[in-house]
């Protein structure tokens, strides 16, 4: 779906990560057919890594990634940098399936965003935002949706952390919204599939052995850029950052991991211990957030892997018990609506 883009004109590099399945064969066989391609395998540094070794080799007038579970629609590289050069746009943002034909939900408005907007729509909700049935309103941060000009990430030194090893795409479309200068959203074109369901081998699905630890770093670097960022306070938008981190990590080991409860409480104290996190919880209204991270919110506040795995109990038995009673009302007003359209 990269070589058979109408946009022609274009450089493929493809970083090999230490793959061990075969598909340095069918890297090596595309390259010697196609004079765009740019192989490169190294030993395996994960994804962070891998990303920033095909920046650095790109000589492009704008970047765009793909990860190598995923595929485009055709047209994506030609409608996008079309775009790009009629606005002359410093990132370009679009939407995806997710997987054949599930459409994503709209995370920002589509249209031409100057710097005034930027900073008044884009920067805040690129970390996180609240919706106003207290769920988190963050723009979705894949850089697989996103073409960003190349120079826009020279000339500000941009670049990933390569020790990153979750949620490692946050650090570039972050950094790069901090200095752009127009943005574009066609974030109601849905121009990239990502696989999700009925891909069970990806790396960010399933458990996540030291999910904290690893997530941890990123969180600091966010940070130290939201405390360097001296035209806007963005404070508030880090802190909830920090807590939806800390609510995916602790939904990481109470949930998808196995592990006996003494286990699971020892890593959920790691998380609700964590300075990073009870600096986070005064600046947050729980008032606001929705029943699931009210309960994840409380548990953290009481400061113990404990009060946090007692609070998630809680809540999923409530959820639990009373499903079936929801699913039934909803079923017999559905049914009465029904009845009174067909009469």
């Amino acid at each position: 779906s990269v070589v058979n883009q109408t946009l022609q004109n274009v450089e493929i590099i493809i970083v090999d990560d230490g793959s061990t399945d075969g598909s340095t064969d069918i890297c090596k066989n595309y390259a010697e057919k196609d004079s765009r391609i740019i192989y490169f395998k190294k030993e395996n540094e994960g994804l962070a890594a891998a990303r920033q070794d095909g920046m650095e080799r790109a000589s492009g007038e704008y970047i765009g990634f793909v990860d190598s579970d995923d595929w485009l629609e055709l047209n994506m590289y030609e409608r996008m940098y079309s775009v790009a050069k009629e606005e002359n746009a410093d990132v370009v943002f679009c939407n995806a399936f997710l997987d054949e034909d599930v459409k994503d939900k709209i995370h920002l408005e589509p249209g031409v965003y100057d710097r005034e907007r930027i900073e008044k729509e884009i920067l805040p909700r690129s970390l996180a935002g609240l919706t106003p049935k207290g769920a988190n309103s963050v723009i979705r941060w894949c850089n697989w949706l996103r073409l960003y000009k190349r120079s826009l990430i020279e000339e500000n030194n941009l670049s990933f952390n390569r020790k990153f090893r979750r949620s490692q795409d946050l650090q570039l479309t972050f950094e790069t919204a901090l200095f752009a200068q127009k943005y574009v959203s066609l974030n109601d074109e849905y121009l990239y599939h990502n696989r999700t369901q009925n891909n069970v081998s990806s790396l960010s699905r399933g458990y996540t052995k030291n999910h904290w630890k690893l997530t941890r770093p990123l969180i600091d670097t966010l940070y130290n850029d939201v405390n360097n960022y001296k035209k806007q306070d963005l404070s508030y938008n880090m802190h909830l950052c920090a807590f939806f981190f800390a609510v995916s990590c602790c939904r990481n080991e109470y949930e998808l991991s196995s592990f006996p409860k003494k286990q699971k409480i020892k890593l959920l104290d790691e998380i609700a211990r964590d300075n990073v996190v009870q600096n986070a919880l005064p600046y947050i209204d729980s008032s606001k957030l929705n029943k699931f991270f009210r309960a994840i919110y409380d548990g953290l506040k009481g400061g113990s892997g404990a009060s946090v795995y007692m609070s998630y109990k809680k809540h999923l038995f409530f959820v639990n018990k009373y499903k079936p009673f929801a699913r039934k009302l909803m079923s017999n007003k559905l049914v009465e609506k029904i009845h009174s359209l067909l009469k």
